[in-house]
């Protein structure tokens, strides 16, 4: 029996051996409006444990790693984001960009030489 969410695949790799593999869906939390430390409104949203916050009226939302209700730490002060101010658009961007940041597809990839 497998946890909520988790799904088993199985691969064959091209000399026909078969591997089952266990795939679990990211963490999620919110989005959550509450206020910040000088009493503005803003949404929150954590996904793969990115934290968005995008106070009312801010063209930019602030990126940490942690959780909603846990300690974080500042990755990005500024990050823009080109939506209305909701916590639909903050969860649709905030996955998205969380995505984008873990497949490479932002900045420079890793690179990994032995």
């Amino acid at each position: 029996m497998l946890p909520p969410g988790v799904t088993a695949q199985e691969i064959t790799y091209r000399n026909d051996r078969k591997q089952v593999i266990y795939t679990a869906p990211y963490a999620s939390e919110g989005p959550l409006l509450t206020r910040d430390l000088l009493g503005r409104q803003a949404w929150m949203f954590m996904y793969a444990h990115f934290v968005f916050v995008w106070v009312e009226g801010a063209v930019q939302v602030q990126v940490s790693h942690g959780t909603l209700a846990g300690p974080k730490m500042q990755l990005w002060k500024g990050v823009s984001i080109p939506e209305y101010w909701s916590g639909t658009a903050l969860a649709e961007f905030g996955q998205a960009w969380a995505l984008n940041q873990i497949s490479g597809s932002r900045g420079t990839p890793a690179v990994v030489s032995i």
